[in-house]
């Protein structure tokens, strides 16, 4: 499943890098020149790669933010009756997986989203084409960061997994935080 994730992003980044290279010829096939067929065919064209390549990052993005959920959900299942301090390392080895991957993942859907609704804002001349290109950019390179950010955390994920005591005992090392109190400040 994880790899499958990681390869929807990586698919993703390609249509984005596709589409933003369409959609720069639009815009310079566009420049000052009368709307004809050529150009016409170019804008379909980019929309049409632009809309898979949008879903590609959304549902991938969305994917990788619920593995992480499930699969630390299922990992607290099985390691519910292990030692405190085993359980808490493990906990918080979930949480940094969780840390690494959720924003990067949160960035990337909401550039992706930012691109498209861009896209349709320079499609009715409401925005120079340098906004929509400029967010293609940026987004591109938010994809990039998510798939570094999700394809180390796959694989420690992964180890976690396999073996939960084991990761425990190897990342013994590691300070732990005690379990917060949902009661509020302690007194002295």
């Amino acid at each position: 499943m994880a790899f499958a994730l990681a390869l929807g992003t990586l698919l993703a980044i390609i249509g984005l890098l596709i589409t933003s290279v369409q959609g720069f010829a639009v815009a310079s096939g566009l420049h000052g020149a009368a709307v004809g067929p050529v150009a016409k065919f170019l804008v379909t064209r980019h929309v049409a790669f632009a809309i898979p390549a949008v879903l590609f990052s959304l549902f991938s993005q969305s994917m990788v933010i619920f593995y992480f959920i499930g699969t630390g959900r299922l990992v607290k299942d099985e390691t519910a009756r292990y030692p405190e301090k085993e359980r808490r390392r493990i906990v918080q080895a979930l949480s940094d997986l969780k840390r690494r991957t959720s924003p990067a993942a949160t960035f990337a859907l909401l550039s992706s989203i930012a691109v498209f609704v861009l896209g349709g804002a320079v499609h009715t001349r409401a925005l120079p084409p340098w906004t929509h290109l400029s967010t293609s950019v940026v987004a591109v390179a938010i994809h990039c960061w998510a798939l570094a950010a999700e394809w180390k955390a796959f694989g420690d994920n992964a180890r976690l997994m396999a073996d939960p005591r084991r990761f425990a005992r190897e990342n013994a090392d590691r300070p732990t935080s005690p379990p917060q109190s949902s009661s509020g400040p302690r007194r002295p």
